[in-house]
C-alpha cells in the first residue's frame, strides 16, 4: 500500500533536498541575478535624486522585476485597490519568503556557506527543502552566553528608562523601529515589509484598528 504521507512529506522532500544540493551553483546564479535587479533599481533612484542614501520604492522595484521578466512569477497575488481603484500585483506570503531567501543567498558570505554546505556528505540527507531550512543548515547556531541563560539582567530602573525613551519617539521614529524589528525577527528587508503592509493580510490588520477607532 502506497502511503500518501510518505510520498508527499518524505519522498518529495528528499527529492527537493537532492535537487537543491545538485543545483546549488545554479541557485546562487539566480539569486545573484535577482539581487542585481533590485540593486539596479536602487542605483537608478540614487541617480535621479542625486542622493547616495536614496532607495527605490515598492513600485519601482516591482516595475524593475516585472520589466526584467525572469522573476515576475513572484507576483502571484493582487493587492487591495487604491483610491483610484487600481489593484497592483503583490507577492503572497509564500513568495515573499522565497524573495527573502534569494536575497539571503545573494549575500557573498551566505553564498560561500551554502556552497560549502552543499559539498558536505550530509547535505543530501539533511531534509532541507526550502529557504528557511537552508538558512538554518548553513548558519551555525549561536552559543548562549551566561546572560542569555540567566536573563538580560536589566533592572526595573533600566526598563523604566527604556519606557521613557519610547514615550519620546516620534511617529517616524516608531515606524523606523518597526522596520528594524521586521529585519531582526523575520529577516524581512524594508521593501518586503512594505509589501506585506500593502498585502491583503496587512490591510485586514489595518482595517481592524481603523474600525476599532
Amino acid at each position: 500500500m502506497t502511503s500518501i504521507v510518505q510520498k508527499i512529506f518524505v519522498n518529495r522532500a528528499n527529492a527537493i533536498n537532492g535537487d537543491i544540493v545538485k543545483n546549488a551553483p545554479a541557485i546562487l546564479i539566480e539569486c545573484a541575478a535577482f539581487a542585481d535587479i533590485i540593486n539596479d533599481a536602487h542605483n537608478a533612484e540614487k541617480f535621479v535624486q542625486k542622493n547616495d542614501d536614496a532607495k527605490a520604492g515598492t513600485d519601482a522595484i516591482r516595475d524593475a522585476i516585472m520589466t526584467d521578466g525572469h522573476f515576475a512569477w513572484l507576483y502571484d497575488a493582487t493587492g487591495k485597490p487604491n483610491k483610484k481603484g487600481i489593484a497592483k500585483p503583490i507577492m503572497s506570503d509564500h513568495m515573499r519568503k522565497i524573495r527573502e531567501g534569494m536575497l539571503f543567498l545573494a549575500d557573498e558570505n551566505n553564498a560561500e556557506l551554502f556552497t560549502a554546505w552543499a559539498a558536505t556528505d550530509g547535505a543530501k540527507k539533511s531534509g532541507v527543502c526550502d529557504f528557511a531550512n537552508i538558512k538554518k543548515a548553513i548558519k551555525p547556531k549561536a552559543e548562549k552566553t551566561a546572560s542569555d541563560a540567566t536573563g538580560d539582567g536589566e533592572s526595573d530602573a533600566s526598563e523604566d528608562a527604556a519606557a521613557t525613551d519610547a514615550a519620546k519617539r516620534t511617529p517616524a521614529d516608531f515606524l523606523a523601529w518597526v522596520y528594524k524589528q521586521a529585519m531582526i525577527e523575520f529577516d524581512m528587508d524594508p521593501v518586503a515589509f512594505a509589501e506585506f503592509a500593502e498585502s491583503t493580510e496587512g490591510q485586514k490588520i489595518a482595517d481592524q484598528f481603523i474600525n476599532a477607532a
